[in-house]
């Protein structure tokens, strides 16, 4: 079981430098550096490749979406949507109302909102057409895709949703967008308990610590590039032999493939 001094050992004494004995904002230049980039560089390493010690899995739960039963034709316009759970400030996104149709499709921000209702800050709605009825009031843009879910805090890498590699959706500013109204998935993690890394990860992970360091404290331009060969070879072997540990996924047959047949 490694540590992250001792993966960083390993990274230095592959470049012939001294060892160091913890990572420090104040020590000497090796142990600075990997106290600012260390973690970055881990990060990085995670996301390139479906590590197995690192893939998780997880049910996500949809942002709400309410419906609406009320809106003001007044200044400002006040929207009744039955525990709303919208804080003021926060943006909200309102869709299909039938009869006032200037709000459709459009942005707005929350002030004076209760368990029940929200102001539509600054919006005037005294010459809109009057309210009829339905609508939905959410805390995002429901344009190219209907629903969102929150990726999981630990997330680094998507990997894959309702176990399909074809299911259509795009990953923006921290969520999932997507049509699927349920959604499971398959992540790699942020994995930092170095005790539980795969023993080949740590292999690869100190060799690209010493591709990264390399020149920074040796100054040694054909050293470095060395070091950045020996990587980049120990990053291939790795991800050949972690993507022999299970069956081969099969091919998913997407829309295009289908309409073959």
């Amino acid at each position: 079981m490694a540590t992250d001094v001792q993966i960083a050992n390993l990274a230095l004494t592959r470049i012939g430098h001294d060892v160091i004995d913890a990572f420090s904002a104040s020590g000497n230049k090796a142990e600075r550096w990997f106290f600012a980039n260390y973690s970055l560089i881990r990060q990085s390493l995670l996301r390139e490749h479906a590590w197995r010690f690192a893939t998780k899995r997880a049910v996500l739960d949809r942002d709400p979406i309410r419906a609406i039963t009320a809106i003001t034709a007044t200044n400002p316009v006040v929207v009744t949507a039955a525990n709303h759970g919208f804080a003021n400030g926060a943006q909200v996104y309102i869709t299909s109302a039938l009869g006032m149709t200037e709000l459709n499709g459009r942005t707005f921000t929350v002030a004076n909102q209760a368990a029940n209702t929200l102001e539509l800050s600054g919006e005037n709605g005294t010459t809109y057409t009057p309210y009829v009825s339905g609508g939905f009031v959410m805390g995002y843009v429901a344009t190219e895709f209907a629903y969102r879910f929150a990726l999981p805090s630990d997330c680094i890498r998507l990997l894959r949703i309702n176990d399909a590699e074809w299911n259509e959706y795009r990953v923006e500013q921290g969520a999932i967008l997507t049509d699927e109204p349920r959604i499971r998935v398959e992540y790699i993690f942020d994995a930092d308990d170095e005790a539980a890394f795969d023993a080949q990860f740590v292999d690869v992970f100190a060799a690209r610590l010493s591709a990264e360091i390399c020149y920074h404290l040796t100054d040694n331009q054909s050293l470095t590039e060395q070091s950045w060969q020996i990587a980049s070879q120990k990053l291939s072997l790795a991800r050949t032999m972690d993507s022999r540990q299970g069956t081969p996924r099969g091919i998913d047959a997407d829309a295009w493939l289908m309409a073959r047949y």
